[in-house]
């Protein structure tokens, strides 16, 4: 299956539509009945689902192909109008969105503590030292997440007025299309992505014999 921007600004506009009903819901609960989830628990996990996507994705790719770009001249025909002569390699995607979180989510109140230096991250070329920048940043996201209540989950505290959902959805839109461009790195490569590679395995298994 393959990955499109269309999915993605869906994912967004999904994350902005729970949020408002997750804050009304728990906002119109009485006081007698047992506190719904928080705006964060409730979307969580759909934040997680994404993290593990784009962390087995980036588990996929072989170390020595961390350094890969397409090029016009070994990916494309001649003549081909293409040009891919600034765009990252796979190493720099995941570092570009490791640094998305710590960067942008970093003004709502949750402590920083991951260890990942900013100023050197997108120079990092070695596939462990990546990923465990990434899972820390990952990390971090969640502490955010589960950190929005229906009081501070609009409230206008960051750059340019911004809120914490309106950062975070911002922030996902972006990462939702760098996952995109990983899966066509991951294939240009001979490589399934993990999730597609899932639903194949799940659709190649037996259907379940009909009770009797």
């Amino acid at each position: 299956m393959r990955t499109t921007p269309r999915f993605f600004s869906c994912l967004a506009s999904i994350l902005v539509f729970t949020f408002c009903c997750a804050c009304a819901l728990y906002a119109q609960a009485p006081a007698t009945a047992s506190a719904p989830a928080t705006p964060g628990a409730s979307i969580l996990p759909m934040v997680q689902r994404f993290e593990a996507n784009f962390m087995a994705a980036a588990q996929a790719m072989p170390a020595d192909k961390y350094s890969f770009a397409p090029s016009d001249a070994d990916v494309f025909k001649a003549g081909s109008p293409a040009k891919f002569a600034t765009v990252r390699t796979f190493a720099q995607q995941i570092t570009h969105v490791t640094g998305e979180a710590l960067r942008n989510l970093a003004p709502f109140g949750v402590k920083q503590d991951t260890g990942v230096d900013l100023k050197t991250l997108d120079g990092l070329t070695d596939k462990e030292q990546i990923l465990k920048a990434l899972k820390a940043s990952f990390d971090y996201q969640d502490k955010v997440v589960a950190s929005i209540t229906p009081e501070n989950a609009f409230a206008p505290t960051g750059p340019r007025g911004s809120s914490v959902v309106s950062m975070l959805v911002a922030v996902m839109n972006d990462d939702g299309d760098h996952y995109g461009q990983m899966v066509e790195y991951l294939r240009m490569n001979g490589i399934i992505p993990p999730s597609t590679e899932r639903q194949l395995q799940q659709q190649a298994k037996p259907a379940a014999a009909p009770a009797k």
